[in-house]
């Protein structure tokens, strides 16, 4: 897990309210495990947005389905992107309808989730996509919902459990478009002014009797932290090295993630699910740390501590910085 050496120097911050955009890092800043004495240049600061939850979506009528009403709502991590949307439609139609919703990618047209159910009239149906595509997680990109009717059948049917597609195809021809987003698969975990931390600080880095198993992030004391996938929270609790520390466990891509050195308690209880992008708590120096930073560590399905491997987060960490 962790390694390194007490001796905390006191850096003064300001909390700064929880938000989801805007952060650029400069890179070879100080180990914060183990890294007491490293010079740390100055990190850039940029500016923040809140974040929009997913709420209830407006339904309208779909001009090309009269019998259908639907709406979609988005779950934003930042203001270009989303990191979860849900499609609502209701049947007016006198009898049960076989409806089909693609999510279909701009890129090169083809469907990444199908979910195809029959609906019984006056019934809202629910369609939620976190990016689970044929291949695990979609790529960062533009998609949107599609809606099409399959077939009629008659009142007496049951409903049919939606699932993904088998593999990656057209949709149906005479799909209706119902909302474009631009979808991201993470996000990057330190909403505030960082850098990344060099030598002591860095993935494979030499400990007593064992490897640094995460990168150490520099960030002032009190800075929000969100999750960078959602996921269930697995472990919350405190260890003498780690500090106040949780790990969520992703179940698109089987990775877990672990958070550590959080000023307090992390806000998410273990078995909660969280979303992509959600506040988890604020940077600190709890634990064996030299200074205020969040060691991350990434594990390979089935996860932390569970059968997977760590693996270093840095070349992730990096890409989730550019697009945050």
């Amino acid at each position: 897990m962790l390694c390194g050496t007490r001796g905390r120097p006191v850096l003064k911050t300001t909390i700064a309210a929880a938000a989801l955009l805007g952060v650029s890092a400069t890179p070879g800043a100080a180990a914060g495990t183990g890294g007491a004495g490293l010079a740390q240049p100055a990190p850039k600061r940029a500016a923040q947005v809140p974040a929009a939850n997913l709420s209830g979506p407006a339904l309208a009528p779909v001009g090309a389905i009269p019998q259908l009403d639907a709406g979609v709502a988005l779950r934003k991590v930042s203001r270009r992107a989303v990191s979860a949307a849900t499609l609502a439609y209701v049947s007016h139609a006198r009898g049960s309808l076989q409806v089909r919703v693609d999510v279909v990618r701009l890129a090169d047209g083809l469907s990444v989730f199908t979910d195809e159910r029959t609906v019984v009239p006056e019934a809202q149906q629910r369609v939620r996509w976190n990016g689970r595509a044929t291949t695990g997680l979609a790529l960062d990109g533009r998609y949107e919902f599609r809606i099409a009717l399959a077939s009629a059948t008659s009142a007496t049917s049951t409903p049919l459990a939606g699932g993904a597609a088998p593999t990656a195809a057209e949709p149906p021809p005479g799909s209706t478009s119902i909302g474009a987003f631009t979808f991201v698969g993470a996000v990057f975990p330190v909403r505030g002014t960082h850098s990344y931390g060099e030598g002591a600080a860095r993935f494979g880095a030499g400990r007593s009797g064992h490897s640094h198993e995460g990168q150490d992030v520099m960030a002032d004391c009190g800075t929000p932290l969100v999750a960078a996938r959602g996921g269930v929270v697995t472990m919350r609790t405190y260890h003498g090295l780690a500090g106040n520390y949780l790990v969520i466990q992703d179940p698109v891509t089987g990775q877990g993630h672990m958070y550590a050195h959080l000023r307090e308690p992390a806000l998410v209880r273990r078995g909660q699910r969280v979303e992509t992008g959600q506040p988890i708590g604020v940077v600190g120096d709890t634990g064996d740390a030299s200074a205020c930073h969040l060691h991350f560590e990434t594990w390979t399905a089935p996860g932390w501590y569970r059968g997977g491997s760590p693996v270093d987060p840095l070349p992730v960490l990096k890409r989730w910085d550019a697009f945050s």
